[in-house]
């Protein structure tokens, strides 16, 4: 039935997805049937794994301190059975909180569903709990090479203790499951030097800027001739090198998900290089995805607040990050900035994208839709977002080790949706509806503009103005106003009531106090941004619920006046006739989102607002 419903759907929205040849049709409907498209996530599983440990163990292994190696006696309890091993502490700066990431090696012998190994990802650093299985998921999605991902409710000695996400160990024997060999090298770029960029400086740092995990010897030939021809060819010969060498589509997903979740924390750290003796080719496996999907890390802050901040960003293009030369030549190949191109349209649900597939071929020369497609798409970001809230609700609460202090998980999860719903317009337009500044030559990016040399302990700004114009249908749900330049979006209007189609216009001034603020208002109290919003059409009347934001990059680059303590009692002011008046706002200080409801605009009245501290 659910099948039914899916075709039903979408035939209804061929126009949409741009299928418009009947042989296209035909192969997505057939693909749709066998489930190679899917239009609905699979619903998420929360396994429960139960382990037991001596009781002063236990207490021990999440209270100890950050940074001791000791490991514990541990046996998995599954089905009656009980199989043996040890436990410990996982990870870099997860490691300062109570809910610790943890490791279990089984004895020799031993093993849990195909594992040697279970390495739990406590999540402590992001209380959404979701950034990195949406991001596995969203690989998965794609077939890149990936390990098993799962959620576990964990309970030691038949005592909850909290959520974790299972993540398969990557070593020789998973890509052996995968089908590409356990006797390939392994290499993972060193997440405390940050040198694993492949550029021509580090070329002769590699045992440095590497682990060399898989043979386990100091034999860097291969990767070094690697690195030697990334360097060596012209960007105009790159897709010919990449062919050759990688795995074309490991590399294309990469920079796909990299911009989808918009993670800077990567390129220079964090993902592992394979390559295949089966294949010939490399394979790039991301890794790490915490600072994703709007949270930034500061440039300037002392550890730990350079991660757990309140910083936000939706609007990063896709060169962020730290340079890597295999991303940059990539991006300016007009063949492969093309295939990247193609790819994120899939993710965004824009347009199907089609992959080989042998037997597939043999049977109807043709090819299979390329799995992943509309994942991004807000619909579906919705699904995604509602079943795991959904799933954990409770759990959340019921926490023996808590992880970070922060807004409430409503709110965290809320920033996710609000990312989706503003980044989505972002990245079609930047990227598949080019603008003066949008060329496969944007690089380098960086995260605030420099100064010549650049001061670390001023702040920065660069004040603008948006304006946007957008026509308005009565059977429009909401319009996120976009900006042509830039591709920025600046606010959303949901639309409550219209009776016609109407022309309505939003300008903000960013990154400057506002000129005119209600009475008794401290301007460092105020957020630095002033928006306007009026209806062009005559003779009709629009009622709207607004989303505004506000800029929050980071330390040295944000909107915040300086008396701000507390962004969750801001309030949106609306001044009409010259009067003002205080609007009922809802504020998500993460996403830097504020939001009021019933703004009724007539034509030749301009609302003017401003947003400060109660």
């Amino acid at each position: 039935m659910n099948r039914i419903c899916d075709l039903r759907f979408t035939i209804y929205n061929l126009r949409f997805l741009k299928i418009v040849n009947l042989k296209s049709i035909f192969f997505f409907l057939f693909g749709l049937v066998t489930g190679w498209v899917q239009t609905e996530a699979a619903e998420v599983q929360f396994k429960t794994l139960e382990l037991e440990m001596d009781p002063r163990d236990a207490e021990v292994l999440f209270r100890k301190e950050p940074y001791d190696t000791s490991t514990f006696p541990v046996a998995v309890v599954e089905e009656g059975r009980r199989i043996p091993g040890r436990v410990e502490v996982m990870g870099q700066f997860s490691r300062t909180f109570l809910k610790k990431s943890i490791l279990i090696k089984f004895n020799e012998g031993n093993i849990w569903q195909g594992n040697k190994k279970i390495y739990l990802r406590s999540m402590s650093t992001d209380l959404s709990y979701m950034r990195d299985w949406l991001t596995w998921d969203m690989i998965s999605s794609l077939g890149m090479v990936s390990p098993r991902v799962e959620y576990f409710r964990l309970n030691i000695n038949k005592q909850f203790i909290g959520i974790f996400l299972f993540i398969e160990w990557i070593d020789p024997s998973m890509f052996e499951r995968l089908g590409l060999g356990k006797d390939g090298e392994l290499y993972y770029s060193e997440d405390t030097v940050f040198c694993g960029d492949m550029s021509p400086a580090n070329q002769n740092r590699l045992e440095e800027c590497w682990i060399k995990l898989s043979p386990k010897d100091r034999d860097y030939t291969l990767m070094r001739k690697l690195i030697d021809g990334i360097n060596e060819t012209p960007v105009e010969h790159f897709d010919s090198f990449l062919t050759q060498h990688f795995d074309v589509d490991s590399v294309i997903n990469y920079l796909v998900v990299n911009t989808i979740n918009s993670n800077g924390d990567t390129y220079n750290k964090n993902y592992f290089l394979y390559l295949s003796k089966k294949t010939g080719k490399w394979i790039v496996i991301p890794l790490d995805f915490d600072l994703t999907f709007g949270r930034n890390a500061d440039p300037v802050l002392p550890f730990p607040r350079n991660i757990l901040n309140n910083n936000y960003t939706y609007f990063y293009p896709p060169e962020l990050g730290s340079s890597n030369s295999l991303k940059e030549k990539t991006l300016k190949n007009e063949q492969l900035f093309q295939r990247f191109k193609n790819r994120i349209s899939h993710v965004l649900g824009i347009t199907l994208e089609m992959e080989s597939q042998g037997f597939f071929e043999k049977l109807f020369t043709e090819k299979k839709p390329l799995g992943g497609f509309a994942w991004f798409r807000p619909d579906e970001f919705r699904h995604h977002i509602a079943e795991l809230k959904h799933a954990m609700d409770k759990d959340i609460a019921s926490e023996r080790y808590p992880g970070t202090k922060g807004e409430p998980f409503e709110q965290q999860v809320e920033a996710l949706q609000l990312y989706n719903q503003w980044r989505y317009p972002l990245l079609k337009k930047l990227i598949l509806e080019p603008t003066p500044f949008n060329t496969a030559h944007w690089l380098p990016y960086f995260i605030f503009p420099p100064l010549t040399p650049v001061d670390m302990s001023r702040r920065q700004t660069v004040p603008l103005i948006f304006s946007v114009t957008a026509d308005v249908l009565p059977d429009d749900s909401s319009v996120v106003m976009v900006e042509e330049l830039l591709a920025r979006p600046i606010g959303v209007l949901d639309i409550q009531k219209l009776d016609k189609p109407a022309r309505v216009r939003l300008e903000v001034e960013t990154e400057r106090v506002p000129e005119s603020l209600p009475p008794d208002i401290n301007p460092s109290k105020c957020i630095q941004r002033t928006w306007y919003l009026d209806l062009k059409t005559p003779d009709t009347i629009l009622k709207v619920n607004v989303q505004l934001d506000y800029l929050q990059e980071n330390s040295l680059h944000h909107e915040l006046g300086e008396h701000i303590t507390d962004e969750n009692r801001l309030s949106l002011w609306a001044m009409e006739d010259h009067n003002w008046r205080n609007l009922q706002t809802t504020v998500n200080p993460i996403a830097n989102v504020l939001k009021a409801e019933g703004i009724e605009l007539v034509p030749s009245k301009v609302l003017r607002f401003v947003a400060c501290e109660e």
